[in-house]
Formats: C-alpha cells, sequence, structure tokens
C-alpha cells in the first residue's frame, strides 16, 4: 500500500476524531448553559414569590414593617438592582432598622435600650406606614411588570 494512501487515512481518522470530541465539547457546553440559564429561572421565580409573599403579608399586617423592608432589602437586588431605592418610605425605615440588634444581640441587650430601639422602630412604623403601604403595593404591581418583561424574554 501506497506511503500517502496510509498518512491520508491516518489524517481522516485523527480529523473525525477531533471533530467529534469538538461536537462533545460543544454539547456539553449547550448542556451547561441550558443548567445555568433554569437555576437563574429558578432563583429568579424563588425570589419573585420571596418578594410577593412578603409584600402581600406587610400589607396584611402578617409581617411587621421593620422586618419586612429588611427582608425587601436582600431579595430585591435579584430582581431589580437599587430597587429599595425607588421606595423611599421603605428605604427610610431601613436605614432606621439597619443597625438595630437581632436575635440574641438584641436579648443581650439591657431590657431599657431594648425598649429604646423599640420605640424608635415603632414609631418610625407608625409615621411611614400609610407610604410604605402604598409603595408596597406600586412595588407588587413593579415586579410583575417586570417580572412579565422576562419570561416575554425567555
Amino acid at each position: 500500500m501506497n506511503w500517502t494512501i496510509v498518512l491520508s487515512l491516518v489524517a481522516v481518522v485523527i480529523i473525525v476524531g477531533l471533530v467529534s470530541y469538538a461536537t462533545w465539547l460543544l454539547l456539553a457546553l449547550r448542556r451547561q448553559k441550558q443548567k445555568i440559564a433554569a437555576a437563574r429561572q429558578k432563583r429568579h421565580d424563588f425570589t419573585f414569590d420571596s418578594v410577593q409573599i412578603i409584600a402581600k403579608a406587610m400589607l396584611n399586617d402578617d409581617c411587621n414593617l421593620s422586618e419586612g423592608v429588611l427582608r425587601l432589602n436582600a431579595l430585591l437586588p435579584g430582581l431589580q438592582p437599587q430597587a429599595l431605592d425607588k421606595y423611599s418610605a421603605m428605604q427610610q425605615l431601613y436605614q432606621t432598622v439597619m443597625e438595630m440588634p437581632t436575635h440574641e444581640a438584641r436579648r443581650a441587650l439591657p431590657k431599657n435600650q431594648r425598649m429604646r430601639l423599640d420605640l424608635t422602630r415603632e414609631s418610625a412604623e407608625a409615621e411611614l406606614e400609610q407610604k410604605i403601604k402604598l409603595e408596597l403595593r406600586q412595588l407588587l404591581s413593579d415586579i410583575e411588570i417586570n417580572n412579565r418583561k422576562n419570561n416575554v424574554r425567555n
């Protein structure tokens, strides 16, 4: 057999092998991108649902406003960057309560200091309650619109 034919066959086998490997890598990359997109969508859906639940609980007085704004401040950047900045009353309450101790740190405080913090928090909640409830309705509307836009793109 002629050496050129043998070398040509070896070259064809190598090329077919490389093409097969490249195809396999591209398919693996595609699957990985699909998994990442699915995980992002799952995280977005979970965040969207969580924000809705918290906002509705705040509107129905099932969750106090301070706890709600702390939770929303943690969740909203996943849906809309700087989202809480759009809602001045919620942002104002967040600024009031963000440094207040919680859980064990709160229990460790003397009773009079806890009472002072409670008074500060409750007076801020009372002062801002009506504005926050209006902002919560707007927030629910905004995230619903944003969610519909995201679903159209996907």
